[in-house]
């Protein structure tokens, strides 16, 4: 249940629409996030404001980055300011400042695109993985292959992955409820014939399936963490010798991601389906807000590029922005 909004001044109704907006979305604009908003309010009405405008000063004055104060703080001030400034200029307000946060600049992002050579090196090394022997490690050695199968076949964000129970499942019927994604998005998925027969069999292994049990966990029962998940997907890409990017990472998991959202707007061009119908379909699957979200999520490679692009142009000239060619480096 949200607690009751309580905004003052000539912003009051347009922030509380801006609350109602983002929730009817799916975002959680709970207790933080409207403190957050509160404080936004009291600080213009201090500086005097007293009709719905928002001077250049004032903005800067309220994003710049106090002593002492982390950029994450920061990050969360620019965030309620930039994002209620965009909600008025879309109503129609014309004197509102809006910039990007120079505290914390933009950078563009270029997600690791696996070839299939590499996905398949990456499942044989996760085949013959073993953990160190500790009481809150795997509870199986199948737990590793099965976790990235999954998520390479299914696009399931990492957080997503690890938090599914028991009864959450539906193998009968390869049927997988995410009950809290992102921005407390639930929504259903439905796993290939060959990703049920994994699951099966990496169940049928199971001493224990207690209901409200993870399906990835611990021996000591509890939920696997991502950070572990993570520290072992980094041996596999050595020892697949797939090896740190320029920047001095590794790829993440949250590569298959794109990956997958690529593969799927493949077969949707092969199958000759219409974009406009698939993208909301794919935009769904992947617990997405809106097309928009999933059109900046999906960075292609230069020969899918053109494959999904030129069949797109048909239907929307401007579907696709232009992006930057991912190589591997």
């Amino acid at each position: 249940m949200y607690q009751e909004l309580k905004f003052e001044g000539p912003f009051k109704d347009e922030l509380e629409n801006f609350v109602v907006f983002k929730r009817s979305l799916g975002y959680d604009y709970g207790k933080t996030m409207v403190y957050l908003l509160a404080k936004m309010n009291k600080f213009l009405l201090i500086q005097g404001i007293a009709e719905i405008k928002i001077p250049e000063s004032v903005y800067m004055q309220w994003i710049r980055l106090k002593e002492s104060e982390s950029t994450s703080t920061q990050e969360k001030r620019y965030n309620a300011i930039h994002g209620f400034a965009r909600f008025l200029i879309s109503k129609g307000y014309t004197d509102i400042y809006d910039t990007e946060n120079h505290v914390i600049p933009r950078k563009e992002f270029t997600p690791y695109i696996f070839t299939s050579d590499e996905i398949t090196r990456i499942f044989k090394c996760a085949d013959i993985y073993r953990s160190e022997n500790k009481p809150t490690v795997f509870f199986n050695s199948s737990m590793v292959p099965v976790l990235l199968r999954l998520l390479y076949s299914t696009g399931l964000r990492i957080s997503e992955a690890l938090s599914i129970r028991f009864r959450d499942m539906d193998l009968e019927n390869g049927a997988i409820a995410i009950t809290d994604g992102k921005n407390h998005v639930g929504r259903n998925i439905v796993v290939s014939p060959s990703m049920k027969r994994v699951l099966g069999d990496y169940i049928g292994t199971m001493t224990s399936c207690d209901t409200d049990g993870f399906l990835f966990c611990g021996r000591d029962g509890r939920a696997y963490t991502a950070n572990t998940a993570r520290k072992a997907f980094h041996r596999i890409l050595d020892d697949a010798a797939i090896y740190k990017r320029s920047s001095g990472k590794y790829p993440r998991l949250h590569d298959f991601r794109h990956l997958f959202s690529i593969r799927a707007l493949e077969q949707m061009v092969e199958k000759g389906y219409d974009l406009y119908t698939s993208l909301p379909i794919l935009c769904k699957y992947l617990g997405h807000k809106s097309i928009i979200e999933t059109e900046y999520y999906v960075r292609l490679t230069k020969s899918r590029f053109l494959q999904i692009t030129q069949t797109s142009s048909s239907y929307a000239p401007n579907l696709f922005p232009f992006m930057e060619v991912c190589t591997h480096d």
